[in-house]
């Protein structure tokens, strides 16, 4: 936000940082008494020979000499300049920007001319999506939307779990019991039913294993009846999660399943072994990395089987050497963290300059308060908490709120009436995903539905229905912002709640780029908390529609930014933003 007034100041201040890119120094204060923008100087200590107040404050006196337009006054204080905006000028800048900026408030160029790969969700083949699931798919999505803010061409990768000896079991399975189920209908369900009756007989009759694993040796080796099986799994799959994942706002633009690679790891080996890096290990092959002080990486098992880790190279070469990326992202579970930093040493000790470009975005589990939800999960024994009956649980009790709320007032019954299952749904699956993105990734969530459905605490539905009353009261006023109201008709707004809205306002641009910069969605999420804080606290201090006729335009503009916001860093978290609820 305030580009053009960044952008003097970047002129300005450019003979001082040596060529640095200025305007990527700039930091908004915490508090209202240090200024609209600051900018350290510590960096220049070294170079200048002086300490950083003493560089501060010859900035200060050049400033104060030549002044530059909408700075009303700059100050030092310790190693930082500190920057009063003229408040005017910051507001009409502010509502010209968000008049300019369109769907694209806020983004950056930041990462133009860059692509980043971004391994997401990323769920198994004839398993459904369940809870677990949520995390790695929502928090992928989120850094898929903030890397696009970023100016970054983001390429949403689907590594599929579509290969392995349990391909084999379902096969065999569907052999011996297909005709049983109803696959012309319910074909996923009548899937999933096959591979938890596999393993359920296989418990009692080891021999089914055994015939399980020679049907995926006869796969691997190319049987074409197999094959043509194995697809048609792939594609029963694939349509079923593509129902959550359209519910999610989620997309992908490539599915490349773990079987995609399967031949590019003879070239992983032979390269392995070209730099002397394959050692033996009680009849495996493996890695050596125990100057790191990390347990081996296990590259072929002792019957010659490739594993993850020798597909993850496989892919990671893939991503970087076919697709062109200049960072990739594995949106995977902390508890894989072991795993990611051997391939990554491996990925180093092969020699590619690009390992360090690689990050695992790690991210904790799901705990749940309400007993009926918890439990030890197990696919194998059909014991999972849906994703899908997870996000539709919230729209029913979404529902029977509204219902509820509907009883209370004739505005609202008639909401419910025209719009009760298309509202139910925004809000219902918004406050699942924010119930998701709100907490730091590193940490486990424990899930709680009060608090998931709250339209008062920290929640998704707070958010949308702070939205929501923006977009009402623009309504009531039957003036459509921005066409109607001019930047030149605007006035200064200087009330404390005033002031407070505008800075919680220009933050928004800082925030994209910080949430992106350190892969936390949660960042954004919590910026909308205290966004909508502070909107509520302004809306509840000063009359807007009736209050004073001068202040008209401007607070209107200053409730339509708010709203454009609002929207703005909802998409970001891939929700809806509702008109009414």
């Amino acid at each position: 936000m305030l580009t053009p007034i960044r952008d003097r100041l970047s002129q300005h201040l450019a003979k001082y940082f040596n060529g640095k890119s200025v305007g990527e120094l700039f930091e908004i204060p915490k508090d209202l008494e240090h200024g609209h923008l600051s900018i350290p100087v510590f960096s220049l200590s070294r170079e200048l020979k002086k300490a950083p107040p003493v560089i501060a404050k010859e900035i200060v006196n050049d400033l104060l000499t030549n002044p530059i337009t909408g700075v009303a006054n700059v100050e030092a204080v310790g190693g930082y300049v500190n920057f009063h905006l003229d408040e005017l000028e910051i507001f009409s800048t502010l509502y010209n920007e968000t008049r300019k900026a369109g769907d694209r408030l806020g983004f950056r160029r930041a990462g133009e001319g860059k692509t980043i790969v971004i391994d997401y969700s990323s769920p198994n083949v004839a398993k459904p999506m369940h809870v677990g699931h949520l995390r790695a798919t929502m928090i992928g999505q989120a850094l898929r939307n903030l890397a696009e803010s970023q100016g970054y061409k983001v390429i949403g990768l689907n590594h599929l779990g579509d290969w392995g000896v349990q391909f084999g079991k379902l096969a065999y399975a569907y052999q011996l019991w297909g005709k049983e189920y109803d696959f012309e209908t319910d074909a996923f369900e009548s899937l999933f039913k096959l591979y938890v009756r596999f393993h359920a007989e296989a418990e009692n009759d080891p021999e089914l294993e055994r015939k399980g694993s020679l049907t995926f040796k006869k796969m691997e080796e190319g049987d074409t009846e197999l094959l043509k099986l194995w697809r048609k799994f792939v594609e029963i799959s694939l349509e079923h999660f593509d129902k959550n994942w359209r519910r999610l706002g989620v997309k992908h633009d490539l599915v490349r399943g773990e079987s995609f690679y399967n031949d590019r790891l003879k070239g992983v080996e032979e390269l392995l072994r070209t730099k002397h890096l394959l050692v033996e290990s009680e009849g495996a092959m493996v890695v050596d990395l125990s100057d790191e002080k990390i347990p081996p990486c296990l590259i072929l098992k002792s019957d010659g089987a490739s594993l993850y880790a020798t597909r993850d190279i496989a892919s990671a070469m893939y991503r970087f050497n076919v697709l062109k990326a200049d960072i990739a992202l594995y949106v995977v579970a902390a508890d894989q963290s072991l795993h990611f930093k051997q391939v990554f040493s491996v990925l180093r000790r092969l020699g590619f300059s690009w390992w360090s470009q690689c990050h695992h975005i790690g991210f904790g589990l799901y705990r749940f308060k309400d007993a009926e939800l918890g439990g030890k999960m197990s696919s194998r024994k059909g014991q999972i908490i849906r994703l899908e009956d997870l996000l539709n649980r919230a729209v029913d009790l979404v529902k029977q709120r509204m219902t509820a709320k509907a009883t209370e007032s004739a505005a609202a019954a008639k909401a419910v009436s025209r719009n009760r299952d298309e509202i139910a749904e925004q809000v219902g699956v918004g406050a699942i995903i924010f119930n998701d993105l709100v907490n730091d990734r590193v940490r486990d969530v424990e899930f709680d539905w009060e608090q998931a459905l709250s339209f008062e605490g920290d929640s998704g539905p707070y958010v949308q229905y702070v939205h929501v009353r923006c977009v009402s009261i623009l309504a009531k006023a039957a003036r459509r912002v921005p066409d109607e109201i001019e930047p030149t008709r605007l006035h200064k707004l200087d009330s404390p709640e005033e002031r407070k809205l505008i800075k919680s306002l220009l933050r928004y641009e800082d925030v994209l780029s910080q949430a992106y910069q350190n892969f936390k969605p949660n960042i954004v999420a919590n910026y909308l908390l205290e966004l909508c804080a502070d909107f509520n606290h302004f809306y509840h201090h000063h009359k807007i529609i009736g209050g004073e006729a001068e202040l008209l335009d401007s607070r209107l503009a200053l409730v339509w930014i708010t709203q454009s916001v609002i929207r703005g860093g909802l998409k970001i978290l891939s929700m809806a933003a509702p008109t009414e609820m």
